[in-house]
């Protein structure tokens, strides 16, 4: 059984998925200034993604994903393209906004599975890191079994869990306490890694010692990290990798996403070195300016543009779908 926004379903019904998105989302309290140190206000419009594109997080209304509306007609038309599901994975320190995810699924026609968890540190409100572990682990149970808060259905996973660079203590407690309650209601846990460190076998060890299944861990946004020996290490845990594709920004002198052509290359490696690695894929969204209709390449777009350039790669069919539908059915499947 998968738990969606609308009730449980088989994961047969699930289809094509996206592991690793985000539907309604506030992340404005990341904002930084452009590279040359000035501060940028106004709306995301086409005659300034240039300059957007080079100062990702330097405007507010790019880091806020607020409307229902609009998140209907994007995912429509990622529906469109074929994507069938996708993971909303808005956490604590994101500013989540559940409620109106039933509605949004329902007009959109796509599946939407809820994650429930706590992002980095310095996203986190006093009050979350004010909690006792037993508290912690409590409140994840509770949106395992009853409802996320501010929502009257379960997640379907525990996620964004975030770690920073050096792991701070309270996301080391929200990560312990996520793999009790996990563990608990047969869950899978959603981690992103900082970019800046190489700790996703050392999170999957601490998760592990909790008594966490690693077929059970998807560590998200693994592009971050091109690093063959790194994430063939994470793979050998037994740990489900993804890669998110879409993004080309860049975030200050030197700091830049990926392209999708690197991005690209480095997966086929990877399954020709590791064919039976655990991969999903996702675009990712969690901008405005990733958005179909400011320019992005929006939610569909793995299954719009990356599956055919698998496919002319001469990557079977059934390899594809391993990493569209089999491995997101069995990460979220909860038995």
């Amino acid at each position: 059984m998968i738990q969606t926004v609308l009730g449980p379903i088989e994961p047969s019904q699930l289809g094509r998925a996206s592991t690793n998105e985000h539907v309604l989302a506030d992340s404005r309290h990341l904002r930084r200034p452009t590279r040359e140190g000035r501060w940028w206000d106004g709306e995301v419009r086409a005659e300034t993604l240039g300059d957007l594109r080079w100062n990702w997080l330097a405007l507010p209304d790019n880091l806020h994903l607020d409307s229902a509306d609009v998140a209907v007609e994007e995912l429509a038309l990622a529906h469109g393209d074929g994507l069938r599901a996708v993971v909303e994975a808005t956490s604590v320190g994101m500013g989540p906004d559940p409620s109106r995810l039933p509605q949004i699924s329902r007009r959109a026609g796509i599946h939407i599975v809820a994650a429930y968890g706590s992002y980095i540190d310095k996203t986190l409100p006093a009050e979350w890191k004010a909690q006792t572990d037993d508290a912690m682990r409590a409140v994840f149970a509770e949106a395992l079994s009853r409802a996320v808060p501010g929502a009257d259905f379960p997640a379907g996973l525990l996620g964004l869990m975030g770690t920073s660079a050096e792991i701070t203590l309270p996301e080391e407690r929200a990560l312990r306490a996520a793999a009790s309650a996990a563990i608990e209601a047969r869950c899978a846990v959603s981690i992103r890694l900082d970019a800046a460190a190489r700790r996703g076998p050392e999170v999957a060890a601490l998760l592990a010692d909790e008594g966490l299944d690693p077929r059970r861990i998807l560590f998200c946004n693994i592009d971050k990290v091109l690093d063959a020996a790194y994430v063939r290490d994470i793979v050998d845990t037994g740990a489900v990798v993804e890669f998110a594709f879409g993004s080309e920004n860049y975030f200050a002198d030197g700091a830049r996403d990926a392209t999708d052509g690197e991005r690209l290359a480095f997966l086929l490696d990877l399954c020709e070195d590791r064919p039976d690695a655990r991969i999903t894929m996702s675009a990712s969204v969690w901008t405005k300016g990733q958005l179909a209709r400011h320019g992005g390449m929006g939610y569909g777009h793995v299954v719009r543009r990356i599956v055919p350039v698998l496919e002319r790669a001469g990557v079977p069919a059934a390899r594809i779908d391993r990493m569209l539908i089999t491995e997101p059915a069995t990460l979220l499947d909860r038995g």
